[in-house]
């Protein structure tokens, strides 16, 4: 099974370069589940999906199968009482060396009556939609509940700018690169976060449990306010950003940028919803310190702002990796992260998912009891909150540069986002 690497998968790939660029998600399913059962789940769901080693072909990547080669990359099988922020910060700076081994590593942590199931990955090989088709034909396999209807994926078979190029939208090219010019200009007054050096690399894992009907709560007041919820949501973590994440201060930077990962499949030219590969695209915000003062402008602003960057953000993503690409072609790798302090400036960054309309949703709260999504830094945002809701449950997985902030500062992050969500909640009642 092969296809084309998109702009975006060369891009991570230089980033892996550098530093591991390694996600993970992770669901616990009700029911106690053997490491045998779970192995024999794991080989039986990455057959059926085709799935196996990767290997790079000029600027082809080719899945392979292991054939019974699994065994040599066993699922780890951690006790109950380990400490999971503990190893899913080990895993996101872990590399995959081993050019043989897939770039999906599966683990189980027993859970009482229930058991985590867990893939750590190399984002650049896949999204993550991908990545929950891998889980639920793994969970499914290994609890004995599987279709057969489902396994084997399609891979894209236009190149990226087919898929989201300008003729899928109504955003020309010279517009949006005139867009970009005016954003690098823009970025001139955006305050740089602090830097150390190559020990900016290492990431930590945090991870908390939203209160009970936070979610919904959120829900009622974005309606209320005719907003979406993750106008909501990036309001908090711009809040949030301001107040914990260090910044060096300049008199001419005064202005504070956040970055938001998009699902760029449901703007392709075609159904991705069952093609395995990487599809995502960013936006940004840029906030001034007026906005930071006063809840309701900051709201307003972010919400104006996110009206005018969604239309056009396939285009400009397929754009802006292409250009960001041709720029490290002539850069040291070392010089990556600096490029992007410099260039780019962004305090933090939301990777947002609503579970509702997927397998996960299905077979909650019967089966699926939770769900965990832990999104990578990389070179470009220094710390990324990744928010899962299922039902009215909301999941929060923080990663953020060590170097960047200590385990105290970034409790105390997280729980500045809760409570601004709280806070503001509290008006739609």
């Amino acid at each position: 099974m092969s296809a084309s690497l998109n702009v975006f998968q060369r891009l991570f790939q230089t980033w892996e370069a550098v530093h591991p660029y390694n996600a993970a998600q992770v669901v616990r399913w009700r029911g106690q589940l053997s490491p045998a059962r779970a192995a024999e789940g794991w080989e039986d769901a990455l057959d059926a999906m085709g799935l196996g080693r990767v290997r790079i072909e000029k600027r082809k990547v080719l899945h392979e199968s292991l054939n019974g080669e699994l065994k040599r990359y066993p699922i780890r099988v951690l006790p109950e009482e380990a400490d999971f922020q503990e190893f899913l910060s080990g895993e996101l700076n872990r590399r995959f060396e081993d050019a043989g081994e897939p770039p999906f590593r599966a683990f189980i942590k027993p859970a009482g009556d229930s058991t985590w199931m867990g893939i750590v990955y190399r984002h650049w090989v896949a999204d993550s939609v991908s990545i929950r088709l891998v889980l639920r034909e793994w969970c499914e396999r290994s609890y004995g509940l599987a279709d057969e209807s489902n396994g084997a994926l399609h891979l894209a078979a236009p190149a990226y700018w087919e898929l989201f190029g300008s003729r899928t939208g109504k955003v020309h090219v010279e517009h949006t690169l005139l867009d970009l010019w005016r954003a690098h200009q823009r970025f001139r007054s955006v305050l740089k976060v602090q830097s150390w050096g190559q020990e900016d690399y290492p990431v930590r894992v945090m991870l908390r449990d939203a209160p009970h009907g936070l979610i919904d709560a959120v829900r009622s007041y974005a309606k209320k306010e005719e907003i979406t919820v993750g106008d909501v949501l990036l309001a908090a973590l711009v809040d949030a950003a301001a107040s914990f994440i260090p910044v060096q201060h300049r008199p001419t930077r005064r202005d504070l940028a956040v970055g938001n990962v998009v699902d760029l499949r449901p703007y392709a030219s075609r159904d991705l919803s069952d093609t395995f590969g990487l599809y995502l695209g960013f936006t940004y915000l840029i906030l001034r310190p007026a906005d930071l003062k006063d809840w309701g402008r900051l709201l307003r602003t972010v919400h104006r702002q996110g009206l005018t960057l969604r239309p056009k953000v396939a285009q400009a993503s397929t754009i802006w990796s292409g250009a960001a690409m041709a720029v490290q072609k002539v850069m040291q790798p070392g010089r990556v992260y600096h490029f992007y302090r410099k260039e780019l400036p962004i305090a933090a960054g939301l990777s947002n998912v609503n579970l509702a309309n997927t397998w996960a949703a299905q077979r909650h709260p019967e089966q699926v009891l939770d769900y965990l999504r832990i999104s990578p830094t990389g070179p470009m945002i220094p710390a990324v909150l990744s928010t899962t809701t299922l039902g009215n449950h909301l999941q929060l997985g923080f990663t953020y540069r060590q170097a960047l902030l200590a385990e105290p500062q970034a409790g105390m992050m997280m729980q500045r986002f809760v409570d601004r969500l709280s806070d503001a909640s509290r008006f739609a009642r």
